[in-house]
């Protein structure tokens, strides 16, 4: 699901619906120390969906969709290589594995 389609799945929620999403989240938030909030937003699905409006459940939805699309904690990325800035030389993000985080930054020349 593409961010379009959730934000017009969230803005066609009732306020009611809007609030008991909020106090959703919150729960999530509080549970997803270990976990993905979107294995936990699947649970509760599997657990009170049917007592949800459809409305909320296809934003609850959403949000396990959206958590579906990026990366799990624990994996790796994929391993590429870049030319360093004003050189010649190039660096792969793999000769940092186990050394220190790192920060890609992207942007463009105008």
């Amino acid at each position: 699901m593409h961010k379009t389609e959730r934000d017009g799945v969230m803005t066609r929620l009732s306020q009611a619906d809007r609030d008991h999403f909020r106090h959703l989240m919150q729960d999530v938030r509080t549970r997803a120390t270990a976990s993905r909030a979107g294995d936990i937003v699947c649970q509760m699905l599997a657990s009170q969906g049917h007592t949800l409006s459809p409305a909320l459940h296809t934003a609850l939805e959403a949000v396990a969709a959206r958590d579906a699309m990026g990366p799990r904690v624990g994996t790796y990325p994929p391993d590429f290589c870049l030319k360093r800035l004003g050189t010649e030389d190039r660096v792969r993000l793999s000769s940092f594995r186990r050394q220190r985080p790192v920060a890609l930054v992207f942007g463009s020349y105008t």
